[in-house]
């Protein structure tokens, strides 16, 4: 689609999904940006992509209320279920085509578990807009204290390394990385990997924590094959603290190690595959050598657009076509 189409997507928003919506100016190959409805995201950032030219603030994306892991207000296109949260109107945004790169916040997964729900990329780091972001420290539903950190969706790898290595001056990755994946994990990556025992990653967050912040000091990256996000159950500790009747629910999302990549103060990206709701998170530490390893990993892991979503949600046809009478 043409930025002139996904602007008129963008205006007949048709899940709700957009609060509001810029003309389009910059000329027909601009990247277009949308960011969640969040005041921890600064200004300043989205406004410096846009003084590169290649980047058009589009739309203002709708989020979950109060940051909330789920949204009762939007649906997941894919399923008609309630769409996952927080930064979910600006996942859906993406994942129509009415934007190329979602910008939104990640607390406990808010950015990676929005984006896994529909077989989008993504990448969060805490030393993006470091400064600003600390300033903003939370108490999760299940009373652990961290800050939010920013990151981006999109639907496209090449358009995520992009923006990453336009906000990064990244060194070039050399290193033979020391990558663990879990004993559990069948795939036959196209790199070397060291498979050990992880914890049950989906019960309490705080055994992920622990976890992840030894495995990180041991190796250079962690994958985690997870998922599917919030498709057989919800991923919310809002009603997953009540017995363990919930607390069995809440396991079924598929939300693993994403939950706890910006509490122990990680960066990850995460790569679709070719299953519903399943997905890479791929985690290192917040060094910007290690973040040219992600990317190095990333394009190694194969990846195929979905070409019935394609042709399908991103479609200008789908979204115009007129009705009896016209």
């Amino acid at each position: 689609m043409n930025n002139t189409d996904k602007h008129l997507i963008a205006c007949n928003d048709p899940f709700h999904s957009v609060v509001s919506s810029f003309d389009v100016v910059n000329g027909m190959d601009t990247y277009l940006l949308g960011v969640k409805n969040d005041n921890h995201i600064p200004s300043s950032f989205v406004r410096r992509l846009e003084k590169t030219g290649k980047y058009a603030l589009h739309t203002i994306d709708h989020m979950s209320a109060s940051g909330r892991a789920i949204d009762l207000q939007l649906v997941n296109p894919l399923t008609g279920r309630w769409m996952t949260g927080s930064s979910s109107g600006t996942a859906v945004n993406v994942f129509l085509g009415i934007n190329d790169v979602g910008i939104g916040t990640d607390g406990g997964g808010s950015v990676l578990a929005p984006a896994m729900s529909l077989n989008l990329f993504s990448f969060m780091s805490p030393i993006l807009e470091n400064e600003h972001m600390i300033q903003f420290n939370k108490t999760s539903t299940d009373g652990i204290v961290f800050h939010p950190s920013l990151g981006f969706i999109t639907s496209k790898k090449s358009v995520l390394e992009e923006i990453i290595r336009d906000c990064f001056e990244l060194p070039e990755y050399t290193k033979n990385l020391k990558i663990a994946v879990s004993t559990e994990d069948t795939h036959a990556y196209p790199f070397v990997t060291e498979a050990i025992k992880y914890p049950d990653i989906y019960g309490n967050r705080q055994i992920g924590i622990e976890f992840l912040t030894k495995a990180l000091e041991q190796y250079d990256v962690v994958i985690s094959f997870e998922g599917p996000v919030d498709l057989v159950q919800y991923g919310d500790t809002v009603y997953g603290h009540f017995d363990k009747k919930t607390q069995n629910m809440q396991r079924q999302s598929g939300k693993g190690l994403l939950r706890v990549v910006n509490m122990v103060s990680a960066t990850a990206i995460t790569i679709p595959s070719d299953k519903l709701g399943f997905g890479f998170v791929i985690i290192t530490k917040s060094k910007l050598e290690n973040i040219a390893g992600l990317i190095v990993i990333m394009n190694e892991i194969p990846w195929e657009e979905d070409i019935l979503v394609k042709d399908y949600f991103r479609n200008i046809q789908t979204w115009t076509r007129k009705g009896f009478g016209f």
